[in-house]
């Protein structure tokens, strides 16, 4: 920073400080950019563990169809010779994962179609 004498002194100072912000504010920018594409992997990964942990509840007939998949065939009869620990916290991820799935993810624009085929013949 320069002595400041006269008023052009301070309007010159003045447009630099505001030149300097404006680098500033797109250093941020930048860095900003940088750091959600750094984190974007921690993110994925606590969007994944969201999914297998909680069930999405939004649509009961998905959630049904998922509930009675997970427990008789991957239970029954994939699961039918593994240990009751994996019995029982597979079929759990699997269902919740599914209709994470089937609701929201690629499922959903499977669902999406084929309930507006149904509306189509009705």
């Amino acid at each position: 920073m320069s002595k400041i004498q006269t008023y052009e002194d301070l309007v010159a100072e003045r447009e630099s400080l505001e030149k300097t912000l404006a680098i500033q504010k797109e250093i941020i920018r930048a860095d900003v950019v940088e750091l959600k594409k750094e984190l974007r992997p921690a993110k994925d990964l606590l969007t994944f563990l969201a999914k297998i942990t909680t069930k999405d509840k939004s649509n009961s007939l998905v959630s049904l169809g998922v509930d009675l998949v997970g427990d008789v065939l991957i239970k029954n009869l994939v699961l039918a010779k593994a240990g009751w620990i994996t019995r029982l916290i597979v079929p759990f991820l699997m269902k919740n994962y599914g209709t994470n799935f089937l609701t929201k993810g690629a499922g959903g624009n499977f669902l999406q179609k084929i309930s507006d085929k149904l509306r189509r013949v009705a």
